[in-house]
């Protein structure tokens, strides 16, 4: 009867990581993908239909574009931020398990 508070402590405690772990991947991959959609929507020529088009398309559309302002240019810097933090985060070592059981792929 000795180890049943410490089981359940271990189960609780590993518990709550999978969620802040899985909460804490979610929010990056959305932030991710609201820097995309205010990219595109800073972009003159933008004529995706997609809601939130690749950052290599965007990339393609911020080449063709003459007069690049520094707007564009930081969120354009800040979009790719957060995909190489995403990108990290899901392959370090305690959160990568957490990845795998959530079905996070990189992006």
């Amino acid at each position: 009867m000795g180890f049943v508070p410490i089981f359940l402590t271990l189960g609780g405690f590993i518990f709550l990581f999978v969620l802040v772990v899985n909460h804490s991947i979610k929010s990056k991959k959305e932030q991710y993908k609201a820097a995309l959609a205010h990219l595109s929507s800073l972009l003159p020529n933008n004529k995706a239909s997609e809601d939130t088009p690749s950052l290599e398309k965007l990339a393609s559309l911020i080449d063709k574009d003459k007069d690049k302002s520094s707007e564009i240019l930081s969120s354009f810097g800040k979009a790719k931020l957060l995909r190489h933090q995403y990108n990290e985060l899901i392959k370090k070592s305690p959160y990568s398990f957490v990845a795998k059981v959530s079905g996070h792929n990189p992006i």
